[in-house]
């Protein structure tokens, strides 16, 4: 943990006065920064049926509170990771996590479904402070596999956010309506607002004046998506990303709709599903201690391929059950884990100077091509499980060849774990 200390101290030299803080409590701020997003989506996912009935619209179209509002979360990456390079991580956190209090109060105050969608795209648009300089201030802290085991830790905390949402939307159906959701997430925010005020330093050491300048902006993008180790990763955690948004839009379809489940019976499984990162992550952290995150990838991804495959042919063949579908789901997860965080490491571990917009573009090339995605293959949930199965399958078809030309630029020795 000296790494972190020392990261501290070239900071608190850089903003004055800025309080310290532990590995754990760090780990305890940034992993609940992160869940800023997956709250705002997962918390909807029981209340699909009763905001259709409620607007009288079908399932499909009510499952656009969800991709409006990822649209909002994908649009600002690039100017929150410069406005982040130029002024702290705190306060551009600080006025993020306000313009998604913001929006919580305009998705609670909403007279119709277009108001709803258009609270939900500002609470997009705020929401993503949150995920984009939790990584900054760890790569700020952190490079290497250190950097990954930390990453790893953070995302033990974040994944409370996919295992107790559906159980808190399911919950506020039963105390009320679908407007309690949002009171929920208004109570988030400011929850938030206050953890970063009080707990969290300063980690940015030196800004950068250039950041907001066009060309400074332009010239930082280019040397993130220039450099091929970040590029390819980029786009192999984007087509795994699609694969959880198409699992995130095809849920409520699939788990009610399908499978026949309540909201209640729909949380339960939703939150044995995501209970797999508690499982990952930790073992993924181990791991790092042994092997480079590189190697992790290479076997993470063919087990995806093998998952989406396995599930395909169970589609086909009519015997995919809850059971087995909620198994393969787990499966996907635990590689989703293990790609994610160490992809993460592969991506941002060139550019200590420019993690904020490093972050930014990882999260933009995420969220606008892996959101499209996701939203096209859950668009025929309705129909069964054959699309989301063959959609994780196509989508690790194409992740793979993006790891093998983001692992060929590596310094590691070997690409596999051995």
């Amino acid at each position: 943990m000296g790494a972190i200390r020392e990261g501290q101290a070239a900071a608190r030299a850089s903003a004055g006065a800025a309080p310290s803080i532990s590995p754990l409590a760090l780990l305890l701020v940034v992993g609940s920064l992160m869940t800023v997003s997956a709250l705002a989506t997962d918390v909807m996912l029981p209340a699909f049926p009763t905001m259709a009935r409620a607007f009288g619209v079908s399932d499909a179209t009510i499952q656009q509170v969800v991709s409006v509002f990822m649209l909002g979360y994908a649009l600002p990456q690039f100017l929150i990771g410069s406005l982040a390079d130029r002024f702290g991580r705190r306060p551009v956190l600080v006025g993020g996590l306000l313009v998604y209090l913001a929006g919580s109060v305009a998705c609670l105050a909403a007279p119709s479904l277009g108001w709803l969608l258009a609270g939900r795209f500002v609470q997009g648009l705020g929401s993503a402070a949150g995920p984009i300089l939790s990584r900054a201030v760890l790569r700020d802290l952190y490079a290497g596999a250190e950097l990954g085991r930390m990453l790893s830790y953070a995302m033990i905390v974040f994944s409370a956010a996919p295992l107790l949402a559906p159980a808190i939307g399911a919950l506020m159906l039963r105390l009320g309506n679908w407007e309690l959701i949002f009171v929920f997430l208004l109570l988030v925010a400011v929850a938030l607002i206050a953890l970063v005020l009080l707990a969290l330093p300063e980690t940015l050491a030196r800004p950068d004046p250039d950041a907001l300048r066009l060309g400074g902006v332009w010239r930082n993008a280019v040397r993130v998506a220039g450099d091929p180790r970040s590029a390819w990763s980029l786009l192999f955690m984007t087509f795994t990303y699609a694969g959880l948004m198409a699992y995130l839009l095809s849920a409520s379809a699939l788990y009610i709709g399908w499978f026949g489940l309540d909201e209640s019976g729909f949380a339960l499984v939703f939150a044995v599903v995501a209970a797999t990162s508690f499982v990952t992550q930790p073992v993924n952290a181990r791991l790092l201690r042994r092997y480079e995150p590189v190697q992790v990838v290479g076997v993470a991804l063919p087990a995806f391929l093998v998952v989406g495959a396995l599930m395909l042919v169970q589609a086909l063949l009519g015997a995919l059950t809850l059971v087995t579908f909620v198994v393969s789901v787990s499966a996907f997860f635990a590689c989703f884990s293990f790609i994610m965080g160490n992809g993460t490491t592969m991506a941002l571990d060139p550019h200590e100077e420019r993690a904020g917009i490093a972050s930014g573009l990882l999260g933009f090339a995420q969220l606008a091509l892996g959101t499209a995605l996701g939203a096209l293959i859950g668009g025929f949930a309705e129909h069964g499980p054959v699309a989301l199965a063959t959609g994780l399958t196509l989508l690790a078809l194409l992740a793979y060849p993006c790891y093998r030309l983001a692992a060929r630029r590596g310094d590691a020795p070997s690409d596999r774990l051995t």
